[in-house]
This record gives C-alpha cells, sequence and structure tokens, in this order.
C-alpha cells in the first residue's frame, strides 16, 4: 500500500526519524517539527522550533530555517542560511537550487542557466523540480522582452513539465507543498493539486485556507457540484457570515448557472437580504442562465430601495452591463435609456454605447465611442484602465474584421469575374462573400476565434448591504 503524502514521521526502535531524501541524512526532531510547521505555513513557528536550546545547526536545519525566513519575506537572513547548507553540503542538488532561487527572487538573471543545468542533472528531484519552475518563467520572462514568443511559449511548456514532476514527489518536500498547491493553480493543473489539498485537509480538516484553497482547485476541475458542495463547507467553517456569504457568493457566480447554483443563492439571500454584493452576483448568474429580463427586475427593484448613492451607482451600471454582456441589444437599450441620467460615469457610458453599438453592427460608432473610452483614461486621472485596455482590444478586433471582411469582397469579386459574371452586380458579390465567408468559419478560420469579451468589472466592498 502506497504510504500517503501526509506521512513525514516514521517511528522505528522508539527513535523518532526520517531520511531527509538527498544524502541520506536523518533530521532532528526539532528539523521533523519545523518540516511539519512550514507544511502548513507556520514560519515563525519553524524558526521557534529551529531555535530551542542551542539551536539546531545540522545542514537540513538551516535549509529549513531558509526557507521559514523566506515565508517571513525575510529573504537576506533566508539567503545567509542558505548559504551556510550548501556550504557544509556543496553537492547536494537541494540546498544548490534552493540558493539559486533565492537568487532569481533578487533579480539576478545568471541565476536561470545554472538552474536549469541543475534541474537537467536531476530530474527526479522534487525541489530542484519546483525551483526549475522559476528559472522557466524567467526565461520566459527575458525571450518575451526579446520578442522571441515562440521560444518564450516553449519555456512556459517545460515549467508546467517541470511542477508536474515536483506535484508527483510531493511527499519528498512537505515544506514546500502549500507552495506547490498554489503554483498548480496558477497553472492550472487541478488533478494534481486536488490529490495534495485533499492530503493537507485529511491532517487539518477545518483549516480556512486549505478549505478556501480546495474550492479554487475544484472550481478549476469543472465540478460544479463538488465546488458548491466544497464552498458550503467553507461558508459553515466560517461560521455563515456575511463576508462568508459573500464569499460564497463569488464562488456560485463562476459556476455556470444551474438550479443548483440559484438554490444556493436563494438561502444567501434570505439570510442576507440587503447586502448588495450577493444580490449583484446572482443578478449575473441570472444573466448567464439567460434570465437577462428577471436579472434587470431584480436590480430596478434593489435601486428604488437603495438610498446609498455608491450602491446606486453599481446596481445601475450592472442593470445596463449585464444584458450588454449577455448580448441582449434590445434589453440593454431600453436599461441605457432608463439609467443613462443615474450614472455619473461618462467613460462607463463611452463603453456601453460602444458595446451596443457593435452589438446592432454600427461599427464606426462603436470604434469611435470606444475611443472615447481611451480618451477619457488618458485625460481623466480617475479614469478605469481595465475599460481602456478592454476598449483598445475591442477597436483592434473590430478593425481586424472589418479588414477581414474587405479580403473576402475582393476575394468573391475575383471569383465572380473568372466567372464571367459582372463584378458590380451587389447581390452576386454580397453572396459570393458570404459563401466565402462560411467556407472560412467551417475551416476554423480567423472568424471562429472567441472575441475577447471579458465581462466589466465593476468593484463591489464585501460584506456590503
Amino acid at each position: 500500500m502506497a504510504i500517503p503524502r501526509f506521512l513525514t514521521l516514521l517511528i522505528l526502535s522508539g527513535t523518532l526519524a526520517l531520511l531527509s531524501g538527498c544524502g541520506g541524512e536523518r533530521l532532528t526532531p526539532a528539523a521533523l517539527a519545523a518540516r511539519k510547521a512550514l507544511q502548513f505555513e507556520r514560519p515563525q513557528n519553524a524558526l521557534d522550533l529551529l531555535s530551542e536550546g542551542a539551536g539546531d545547526q545540522s545542514v537540513e536545519g538551516h535549509y529549513l530555517r531558509a526557507c521559514a525566513l523566506e515565508q517571513l519575506d525575510r529573504l537576506t537572513a533566508a539567503k545567509a542560511e542558505a548559504d551556510l547548507a550548501i556550504a557544509a553540503a556543496p553537492k547536494n542538488p537541494k540546498y544548490k537550487g534552493y540558493g539559486l532561487r533565492l537568487k532569481l527572487f533578487e533579480a539576478d538573471e545568471s541565476a536561470i542557466e545554472p538552474l536549469l543545468q541543475l534541474h537537467d542533472e536531476n530530474p527526479s528531484s522534487a525541489a530542484v523540480s519546483l525551483y526549475a519552475v522559476f528559472a522557466y518563467q524567467a526565461k520566459h520572462v527575458k525571450q518575451r522582452s526579446e520578442n522571441k514568443l515562440r521560444a518564450a511559449r516553449v519555456q512556459l511548456e517545460k515549467a508546467q513539465a517541470s511542477l508536474k514532476t515536483a506535484l508527483s514527489l510531493a511527499a519528498e518536500i512537505p515544506e514546500c507543498q502549500r507552495e506547490l498547491v498554489e503554483m498548480a493553480i496558477w497553472f492550472e493543473q487541478p488533478a494534481d493539486a486536488l490529490k495534495l489539498v485533499d492530503a493537507l485537509l485529511h491532517e487539518e480538516p477545518d483549516r480556512v485556507e486549505l478549505l478556501r484553497q480546495r474550492v479554487q482547485v475544484l472550481l478549476l476541475s469543472k465540478q460544479p457540484a463538488e465546488t458548491i458542495s466544497a464552498a458550503a463547507t467553507l461558508y459553515k467553517r466560517r461560521d455563515r457570515t456575511e463576508a462568508a456569504a459573500v464569499e460564497f457568493a463569488n464562488v456560485l457566480n463562476r459556476l455556470p448557472p444551474s438550479p443548483a447554483v440559484i438554490e444556493q443563492f436563494d438561502s444567501l439571500r434570505t439570510h442576507f437580504p440587503a447586502n448588495t454584493a450577493i444580490l449583484l452576483r446572482y443578478c449575473w448568474s441570472l444573466g448567464k442562465g439567460s434570465r437577462v429580463e428577471e436579472a434587470c427586475q431584480e436590480l430596478a427593484k434593489a435601486f428604488e430601495q437603495q438610498t446609498d448613492p455608491r450602491r446606486r451607482q453599481i446596481l445601475a451600471q450592472s442593470a445596463v452591463a449585464i444584458p450588454l454582456e449577455m448580448n441582449n441589444a434590445d434589453v440593454a437599450a431600453v436599461q441605457l435609456k432608463k439609467f443613462r441620467k443615474e450614472i455619473d460615469n461618462e467613460q462607463m457610458l463611452a463603453f456601453f454605447d460602444g458595446q451596443l453599438a457593435e452589438q446592432r453592427h454600427d461599427y464606426a460608432r462603436s470604434v469611435e465611442k470606444m475611443q472615447d473610452v481611451v480618451n477619457a483614461y488618458r485625460t481623466d486621472s480617475a479614469a478605469s484602465p481595465e475599460l481602456a485596455r478592454v476598449a483598445l482590444s475591442r477597436i483592434r478586433q473590430m478593425l481586424s474584421e472589418q479588414n477581414l471582411a474587405e479580403q473576402i469582397r475582393k476575394a468573391a469579386e475575383l471569383t465572380l469575374r473568372r466567372a464571367g459574371l459582372n463584378r458590380y452586380d451587389e447581390a452576386n458579390v454580397r453572396d459570393e462573400a458570404r459563401s466565402l465567408l462560411n467556407v472560412l468559419e467551417s475551416e476554423g478560420g480567423p472568424t471562429r476565434i472567441p472575441k475577447e469579451r471579458p465581462a466589466v468589472i465593476i468593484k463591489e466592498d464585501a460584506p456590503t448591504k
């Protein structure tokens, strides 16, 4: 039977001991306890354990002390402890790799290639595989800055593979397991992350940070029922407070709309009927579930009852944003007319006008309005850089599509001319262009690339009423 990942202590002949996994050094009781503390992100506790009595001066003790100091953002002190470990065991790849990683954290690019070479020489080392991820990331950033985009993508692929190796050998480095979980979430490797989180929860089942990470991992792995169950467990563990309810609502809003999601929202709204943050997320879920008009009705009702000016603004903006994001131009036009005077944000209004014009295929007006969004950011320090970024993306997309449409039109004219038809026959050109466009779509050409249409991010404090 396989030894559980979380097992770190062996009792042999009444003596507590464990091989470090590199070099066969037996860990002291203080080092074992410090390792366990680091496994659950208690760095100060780890430092205290290593400082008891005369202090643990073993090689692994110096390394673990460095890990604890790093978690406390004391990088200079961490580097000094790492140097002591390397001096005592210069051939140990774990200590060498850790020292090189700390150099990377100091923006020292000279550590990249030595760390990658160390990984090549020790591909089965959990620690070195983890540290190599940072080297691959640093090399990716460097190559992107040099416009070597294809080579940069390769570095990310190598980082993914190296992380997968480290995750599969996570039992060797319990002191790094929480970091492994965070990196697995960042690199979207939910299966490996879930195994590790569940192993950690086996030991500390009520730890809020681990329960929260389990929710994140289940969201990544697209398991709605399990995500709802895990989020409900976290909500209960946080004593069903209003802040916990808002966090639960955030999770529900990231799931595909379903009766189970709406049922949970109904329960949260029953307990916190005046909470605007929960209402907003509920309405976005209604919108995603093709219940846009119902969402707008809920927002209109809340708007009339709300007296706080800031929250009235948020409700009004959401009442327009939801139908726009769901591509319901007719409802969006009604909502924009209704709430225009209530929205005290010219940049946001220009963005809404641009979205609506695009959905009505008035691309000239849409580009004009999106340019207004960008100009607002240039002239108004309070304007949103996020809206400006999205507006620029939409302008590029629309101009690209217009250019593509013109190319298709020219191709259609050429086809008709070769067929001996009148190239000025607009109906023929239009039909032939549409035919070519259909072929392009069926072949997976540019028009099949989904448009970048990120939801308008309307910031909201949590909890709020």
